[in-house]
């Protein structure tokens, strides 16, 4: 369709000067020819050209000239005995040249349609990984204004309140137990503070920061919660793009909190494995499970997972039933593997 295309571009009036020139010149052969040598095919190119084109109305007139130029075409060399039988035969080429204009036309439509349908999507795809790459940033800056500004000023407030409790016990005064109460006070909200901006902005921008950041929320978990959570990892694993680390990450972060909130999960291992340029991550609990072939809707969590695995090029697996159990994988290639195998875990 490209000389079409090229054709949409040129002004209405050379388009159609140039159909309508064109059928002439097929009539003119229709008429210096005989019967036996038929032109009546290539009356439907012009026809649906201008149809491709846009012009539907110019199309259904174009066929109708089209019928007339055939019947005056071939009036002297026609083997029919009536003049009614050519005139009927006549009447069925130019319904078929006004069906060549209306299909043309259709298909025209049906293809514009579909490219407004796929800019659409296109579009729609752009905003939402404007939206991830969005709130990415935000909670990256929330994170980093936590650590930097709230967790300073808890340790410095911690600080003077070590001061003030020396100097009350210096003078054996009895508010110096409430000043240590105050102290592990503020020891325990640095420690929280510190972990709420790690859960923020987990996954620093070294090609290590996953593998850091996984092992922390394992302990954070096996010191906070009674499950228990383990996590290993098996080979080189290097992965230099950030928003990969930080996709995975998050990725991880919604099903571990998935097997502990909602399966009644008692452990959860977390993996990650490099084997041939295939990174693969597995989050498995001995929950209760569920079966998400039967669910009615999938929840917003589980619908941020699979878009997070389609922006990095993952593939994304869950698989549970009622048995108990559930073990999320996802899974991709990485551009530069690294055959070597270590291991560590917590």
């Amino acid at each position: 369709m490209k000389i079409a295309d090229t054709l949409i571009a040129k002004p209405r009036w050379v388009v159609l000067t140039a159909a309508f020139g064109t059928v002439f010149l097929i009539g003119y052969l229709d008429y210096i020819t005989e019967w036996g040598v038929s032109f009546f095919i290539f009356y439907g190119i012009p026809i649906f050209t201008i149809a491709w084109v846009g012009h539907r109305n110019a199309a259904i007139a174009l066929a109708v000239a089209c019928g007339l130029i055939w019947y005056s075409a071939n009036l002297a060399t026609q083997p029919y005995q009536s003049a009614e039988a050519y005139i009927w035969a006549s009447v069925n080429r130019a319904v078929y040249f006004v069906f060549v204009a209306v299909g043309g036309a259709a298909m025209r439509a049906q293809r514009e349609e579909t490219r407004a349908k796929i800019e659409a999507l296109t579009r729609a795809s752009e905003l939402e990984r404007e939206i991830v790459r969005v709130s990415e940033r935000e909670q990256m800056r929330i994170g980093q204004d936590l650590h930097d500004g709230l967790c300073q000023n808890l340790v410095a407030i911690d600080c003077a309140t070590a001061c003030l409790k020396a100097d009350l016990d210096a003078h054996a005064s009895p508010d110096a137990g409430m000043a240590g109460v105050i102290q592990k006070m503020l020891k325990d909200a640095v420690v929280e503070a510190r972990r709420v901006a790690r859960g923020i902005f987990p996954v620093q921008v070294d090609a290590a920061g996953l593998l850091a950041a996984l092992d922390e929320m394992v302990a954070t978990t096996n010191q906070l919660r009674q499950a228990s959570a383990t996590f290993n990892a098996h080979g080189d694993i290097q992965i230099e793009d950030p928003q990969v680390n930080m996709h995975l990450y998050r990725i991880a972060q919604e099903a571990f909190s998935n097997a502990l909130r909602h399966s009644g999960a008692r452990h959860v291992a977390i993996a990650l494995s490099l084997y041939g340029g295939r990174l693969s991550m597995t989050i498995a609990d001995d929950g209760c499970g569920f079966v998400p072939e039967t669910a009615r809707a999938e929840g917003m969590g589980l619908r941020t997972m699979r878009y997070r695995a389609q922006l990095i090029g993952a593939d994304l697996e869950i698989t549970s039933d009622a048995s108990g159990g559930t073990m999320v994988r996802c899974s991709l290639h990485l551009f530069a593997p690294r055959p070597s195998l270590e291991s560590s875990g917590t």
